[in-house]
């Protein structure tokens, strides 16, 4: 167990270092490619891509199903099927290529010239940014089988030395877009085109040399349908996952128009920026809960799955009431241009994320037991109820945060569902759940919300001094409960442990 904290802290050191990075560059490029591009270029650019994304979830569903069987094959040391695994993976990938370019070329033209509110000006435009933005996901879309085998061996160096190489490319379109006298938007999409086909090359080098893997020769029947079937019934959860994300942005389009996407699209950036945080706890987390499940290690499984889910909620704590604390403010260092409503989305994203932040565990403890047909149409039924609950509320006039709001409630909802669901299959009592990680979790979470008030109160400034004086008492406040009263004598060992060996490890 030791040895697996100790692996996982490295690991997300790595991820972490990867984060820190592509967050820099992303919120600075996305402030010049909002100058640059203009509000309603961004908007068009940000709905044309929820049009693409709207299909990612076939991408989603082969990339998990993969890293499941390759951990799968680790965990067992079967070389042979982790071989077979990934070539058979490319077989099912053709397929679904074929499904998401009929689906492009049908339902989503019929989006974007029929549904969504594009200006008259902007079709043309807007469908070549469509046809680019079709290429590049397929080209993300070959990545995956490469994804999931560095992700399956950990290799998060990697991952975050690629990261680097990608996010140095996406500054220079930044140059590049200051200095061309080219239309932009289409320019832009190229350039991200140009980035992708670049960083799938280094992924296949990478892999190639690595691990020698063949793509062809080594399928196997057998394994393509187990993988097609758990895949299938993943769809259901990625049409839901895609439901309340990119569904709702086209809904908020229809009846609100491209300036509140582009508040949707600068919202976004935010929460991938916190949960960024968040997903390298999870990521480094992932294949040491397959591969102990599938070794038998039940305790050791159930033990990185209550601190795994402590761990990422405490750490999306300690981002989100800062944040929200200083959102206007920082929103306006930030952008010389700021969208309508963006301060009251980002709030409420970063709400729903306190939610949201406990699903990763359970979720991949649901995939790491495999049984997922019930889970996954239920879970599925659940969010997609985003959908006709946010076209109610904006026919009855509700202001369009409140898809934001409904976002949040239904979250909750389906949280009680994986809950109920990891019980029924022995994963944990509901007791030990409740009070390992919801009790702890939550009052720490009181905590902090009040000291905002209470410090706030006594110290009523804003802007720099706020953000200097208030805040860093604030987080003192928080850090302290969070070691009080939110981690229990184990896990505060973990930690202990994982500090005094500098998370990486001595050398002797």
């Amino acid at each position: 167990m030791e040895s697996n904290n100790k692996r996982i802290a490295k690991n997300t050191l790595f991820l972490y270092f990867r984060m820190l990075l592509v967050m820099g560059v992303t919120l600075y490029t996305s402030r010049v490619v909002l100058e640059v591009l203009g509000v309603d270029d961004y908007g068009i650019y940000n709905i044309v891509g929820g049009v693409v994304v709207l299909f990612s979830f076939l991408r989603s569903t082969i990339a998990t199903a993969l890293q499941r069987y390759l951990n799968n094959a680790l965990g067992r040391n079967d070389l042979e099927r982790e071989k077979q695994i990934f070539s058979s993976s490319f077989v099912i990938l053709v397929a679904f290529s074929i499904i998401l370019i009929i689906l492009f070329e049908t339902l989503g033209l019929w989006l974007i010239n029929e549904k969504l509110n594009i200006p008259e000006d902007k079709i043309w435009e807007t469908n070549v940014v469509y046809q680019i933005s079709i290429v590049t996901f397929i080209l993300n879309l070959v990545r995956v089988p490469y994804d999931a085998l560095i992700m399956a061996h950990e290799r998060m160096s990697f991952y975050a030395w690629a990261s680097i190489i990608e996010v140095v490319l996406k500054l220079l379109i930044v140059y590049i877009l200051n200095v061309v006298a080219f239309n932009k938007l289409e320019l832009y999409s190229v350039l991200i085109l140009f980035v992708t086909v670049i960083v799938n090359i280094i992924y296949i080098i990478y892999c190639r040399i690595n691990y020698a893997l063949p793509i062809l020769g080594y399928s196997n029947r057998s394994i393509i349908k187990e993988l097609s079937n758990f895949s299938g019934w993943n769809v259901f959860g990625g049409v839901a996952d895609i439901g309340y994300q990119q569904g709702t942005n086209i809904i908020l389009n229809i009846f609100y128009g491209v300036a509140f996407n582009a508040t949707m699209g600068i919202t976004n950036q935010v929460k991938n920026a916190i949960y960024g945080f968040v997903r390298n706890v999870q990521v480094a987390v992932n294949p040491q809960l397959y591969q102990t499940f599938a070794a038998g290690e039940y305790d050791q499984f159930r033990k990185l799955l209550v601190q795994s889910s402590k761990f990422i909620y405490f750490l999306y704590l300690v981002i989100a009431v800062p944040l929200c604390m200083n959102i206007e403010f920082i929103l306006n260092l930030w952008l010389n241009d700021i969208p309508p409503m963006t301060s009251t989305f980002c709030i409420l994203m970063i709400l729903f994320g306190l939610v949201d932040a406990f699903v990763g565990p359970l979720w991949t403890a649901a995939q790491a037991e495999g049984d997922i047909k019930k889970y996954q149409i239920v879970t599925s039924g659940i969010l997609l109820m985003n959908l006709p609950l946010t076209c109610i509320a904006f026919k009855m006039g509700y202001p369009p945060y409140s898809l934001l709001l409904i976002q949040i409630v239904v979250c909750a909802i389906s949280l009680i569902y994986r809950i109920l669901y990891s019980c029924h299959k022995n994963m944990f009592v509901i007791s030990y759940y409740l009070n390992s990680v919801i009790l702890p979790t939550s009052a720490v979470t009181i905590i902090a919300f009040v000291s905002v008030f209470v410090i706030d109160y006594m110290i009523p400034v804003y802007g720099w001094k706020r953000m200097f004086i208030n805040t860093p008492m604030m987080l003192i406040l928080m850090v302290s409960s969070i070691w009080v009263i939110g981690l229990n004598k184990s896990e505060k060992k973990v930690i202990h442990s994982l500090i005094t060996r500098k998370l990486i490890g001595n050398k002797n």
